[in-house]
């Protein structure tokens, strides 16, 4: 399946008429992905038993495997002659986290650019989902492996993807791309530029094209296409599902959707009020604090404003949104907005207890009673999520002259958000740093882009003991 992922590209190198090099970097990329796939094929497992164990530690293998062939075209073609820079590139885009160890991109061929971009589409529909949706015979194993691809607490996604509808789902979400695409080519943007970042906006990835992002465009219209576009992407695929069947009503009622866009729209005030002396235009100060509120939450990254120029409450703003990200069942990344508000509504629960020991106070979400599993898994994966965190940063510190420096790297690979926007000073380089920690930073993003459970149990001692 990656390897017909390539086709896209090799088009791209033919329309273009690029070297032979370029266009055989992509044949061979793309028949080395069929060949050792037909190879594994032909291997039958001895045992047949599939659960959530295996979910979990198949589909991290299969994202690392699905980054390790996708760096191939970065490596066949010369471009990238580091294996880990290659891998590093590659896992950025498979995970939507649009971290790059590239140079000037404007300089990189039409096909590398567009299979570039392209992971992140990729990535950001779920692989395994797609090819699972061609392999019926998985049958029950495709829920352990889905639960274990598909992030946030309430992937409502999930009841669909299973169900004979699932390719609906895809349909909107390459409608809505491709739809993306044609209102930047109106607005004057190159159509292939429209679709690389449509893809970009899609996967929420944010890779950049241009050296200046997209102030390259200098384009009101364009900003507002973009930021409309990232906030669309960050929203539950349900959604979209159930407009679709007609089932509009049951959208209308997400809480969570009223709180992810009652976090962007507190963002956007918060700041602003900071930051309006620093506008002559109040028109121009709101556009640029939405653009960057909804590139933030839904952790693209893309920009279009120096926002180090903004006060230090704005940044610690833009930092909260990091940490945020947007609503499960999206592409995104980040704790996303469910667990957020479970987490402040368990916080007034245990203030209210402790008030009034002898009240008792249901946590409710989306109408309906959260039990007290529900409630401790999402604090023991804020608890397991800062555990990892810290162990990151410790593991970087040896490769960073400032603390700032490392904070950014970690929050930038496991937070999927590809750069920090230097919130706490300077960020690392990433193509100057040493391999060590470039792979260290590719498992992060791994990590970030499975919500860290798979990793920690495809590392689990425990996972291979035989019971």
């Amino acid at each position: 399946m990656e390897g017909f992922m390539m086709l896209p590209s090799l088009i791209v190198a033919l329309i273009y008429r690029e070297s032979f090099a370029m266009i055989a970097s992509f044949v061979a990329s793309a028949l080395i992905c069929f060949f050792v796939g037909l190879f594994l094929a032909g291997k039958k497992p001895e045992r047949q038993d599939f659960y959530a164990l295996e979910g979990l530690v198949f589909a991290s293998v299969i994202w690392m495997l699905l980054s390790l062939f996708g760096s191939l075209p970065f490596l066949i073609s010369g471009y990238v002659p580091s294996f880990v820079d290659a891998l590093f590139e590659a896992t950025s885009g498979f995970t939507t986290t649009g971290a790059s160890v590239l140079g000037n991109v404007e300089n990189l061929p039409h096909s590398l650019l567009f299979w570039r971009s392209f992971t992140l589409l990729i990535g950001g529909m779920g692989m395994l989902v797609f090819v699972l949706r061609f392999m019926p015979q998985f049958g029950h194993k495709g829920l352990y492996i889905m639960r274990a691809e598909l992030p946030g607490p309430y992937s409502g996604k999930v009841e669909s993807r299973v169900s004979s509808s699932i390719h609906l789902l895809y349909i909107i979400y390459l409608s809505m791309t491709v739809l993306l695409v044609f209102f930047l080519a109106i607005g004057g943007v190159p159509l292939f530029e429209s679709f690389l970042l449509a893809f970009g906006a899609a996967g929420t990835g944010g890779f950049g094209i241009k050296e200046n992002n997209l102030a390259h465009y200098g384009s009101n219209y364009v900003q507002m296409v973009m930021a409309i576009g990232m906030l669309v992407f960050g929203m539950n695929f349900n959604f979209f599902y159930l407009i679709a069947v007609g089932k509009w009503r049951q959208v209308k009622k997400s809480e969570e959707l009223k709180w992810y866009l009652g976090i962007i729209a507190g963002a956007v005030v918060l700041i602003s009020l900071q930051i309006f002396r620093l506008y002559e235009s109040i028109l121009q100060m709101m556009q640029d604090v939405f653009f960057t509120v909804t590139s933030v939450i839904t952790t693209t990254a893309y920009t279009t404003v120096d926002i180090n120029a903004w006060p230090t409450f704005c940044r610690v703003v833009l930092l909260i949104l990091m940490f945020s990200g947007a609503m499960s069942g999206s592409s995104t990344s980040g704790f996303k907005v469910a667990r957020v508000a479970v987490f402040v509504k368990t916080i007034r629960q245990e203030i209210r207890h402790a008030i009034n020991p002898s009240r008792s106070v249901p946590i409710q979400f989306d109408g309906r009673q959260l039990d007290n599993n529900t409630q401790r898994s999402i604090i023991y994966y804020f608890i397991c999520y800062f555990s990892v965190f810290f162990v990151l940063l410790l593991l970087l510190s040896p490769f960073a002259e400032n603390f700032s420096g490392v904070f950014n790297a970690v929050i930038a690979t496991l937070n999927n958000i590809g750069h920090s926007l230097d919130l706490l000073g300077p960020s690392l380089d990433y193509k100057e740093l040493p391999n060590m920690a470039k792979l260290i930073m590719t498992l992060a993003m791994v990590m970030g882009r499975l919500e860290i459970f798979p990793v920690l149990v495809l590392f689990s001692p425990s996972t291979y003991r035989k019971t």
